[in-house]
């Protein structure tokens, strides 16, 4: 590898490990060869360095081949240790709050998802937070090495407060960093809900042969993560990718946040269900129909079903966000989209419309193909994005292995 200005031998050798590091956490597992191939380091120079963390036990060697490799020769193939340090995750949503232990490769190796109590403020919930973190770690006997945490915004994560979550109890300027740094002193970082499945996706799922591209988070309103120029996007305070307040209709009805004709006024949750009800009476045998509180995730259920007034309400949805993806694919010069929602859900309906609205819309369709994949994760994108907080600041350099005690 170049050996860049300013740097020694040791920075350079450390350099070289994480980067084999990486390509092992985001590839599961590789060959000394494949890993000379894409490091360019001379043989010799892999193997001892390899053989110096398997000493570590920062990675192993494993005879397991994966489906892609053909018989013959069974090469020896290097993977994550499983002896070697681990990540701790915290998710932060407005129904559950849930923490995981990961390996660096992304693999799941504990997870408990909890309620909330039912007077939920800054005390209670930092009673439950200790008690679930508490638990997890009590899980492993691996060194965990940082612990990252995602949730729902608005959030100063800087400062590393939630500040004032609608719909989220009485919790306000919640110093979550401050909560979780009583029972570890391994670094915390804290990162909105949808910027952390865009990181995930780019370490670890449809992002990473992607150095522009938008996350898109459905849940009851929307929320983007962008990643440009191979990083995230999280602006000054991590409160970037705000899509669900752009104007789409500046002549529209006034939303919650005070602007006109917003994109989450036409998409969120609430209006929604007016449009359900709206449509009722032509659709009176609709399963949505009969709910109480349809959620997004009945709707596009109920198009996989067939139901008529589904698919209306969704198609309608659909050109929505659409425009507001055309105005933000106006801005930035990408052309992948990847569809994360609040749970996994069946089919690609909304992935398949978008893309049709979005590549036949004026200026698209000749001059560029937009791409709008299902995310790897399905409704766990946001999960796996604190523990890809984590690793992506090991990867980077920015948190140190040996110092992460």
């Amino acid at each position: 590898m170049n050996n860049k200005k300013g740097m020694n031998i040791n920075d350079i050798r450390e350099q070289n490990r994480l980067t084999v590091l990486r390509l092992l956490a985001t590839n599961q597992m590789m060959s000394r060869a494949e890993l000379s191939r894409h490091t360019g380091l001379a043989k010799m120079t892999l193997s001892n360095l390899v053989q110096d963390m398997i000493t570590d036990d920062l990675i192993s060697e494993s005879e397991q081949l994966p489906g892609n490799y053909h018989t013959g020769r069974k090469p020896v193939l290097l993977k994550i240790s499983p002896l070697s340090p681990c990540i701790c995750g915290v998710l932060i949503r407005r129904d559950l709050l849930t923490v995981a232990i990961s390996d660096l490769a992304g693999n799941i190796l504990y997870k408990k998802s909890t309620e909330y109590p039912e007077i939920l403020n800054n005390a209670s919930l930092e009673v439950l937070i200790g008690e679930q973190f508490g638990l997890a770690l009590q899980h492993t006997s691996r060194r965990v090495i940082g612990t990252g945490i995602s949730s729902i915004g608005p959030l100063n994560e800087g400062q590393g407060l939630l500040l004032h979550i609608s719909d989220f109890g009485e919790v306000s300027n919640f110093d979550v960093i401050s909560v979780v740094e009583k029972f570890t002193s391994a670094p915390v970082r804290l990162i909105n809900d949808a910027n952390a499945a865009a990181l995930a996706e780019k370490l670890y799922g449809r992002g990473k042969t992607s150095s522009n591209y938008l996350y898109i988070h459905l849940m009851n309103g929307i929320g983007a993560g962008m990643v440009l120029n191979g990083k995230i996007h999280t602006g000054n305070t991590g409160q970037s990718g705000e899509i669900g307040h752009t104007s789409i209709n500046f002549e529209g009805p006034i939303c919650s946040c005070g602007n006109r004709g917003c994109l989450d006024y036409y998409t969120n949750i609430h209006n929604l269900r007016k449009r359900i009800n709206a449509l009722a009476a032509d659709y009176p045998t609709s399963p949505l129909v009969r709910q109480a509180k349809p959620t997004l995730v009945h709707i596009i259920d109920g198009v996989h079903q067939h139901d008529e007034l589904a698919i209306i309400v969704l198609e309608e949805f659909c050109h929505f966000l659409s425009w507001a993806l055309i105005n933000t694919l106006s801005l930035i010069d990408s052309d992948v989209i990847i569809i994360g929602y609040e749970r996994t859900v069946e089919g690609h309906f909304i992935e398949e419309v978008l893309m049709r609205n979005i590549n036949h819309a004026p200026g698209f369709s000749e001059n560029r193909q937009v791409m709008v994949h299902y995310s790897s994760f399905g409704g766990s994108a946001p999960l796996m994005g604190a523990i890809a907080v984590i690793s992506e600041n090991i990867f980077n350099g920015e948190l140190k292995l040996k110092d992460s005690n």
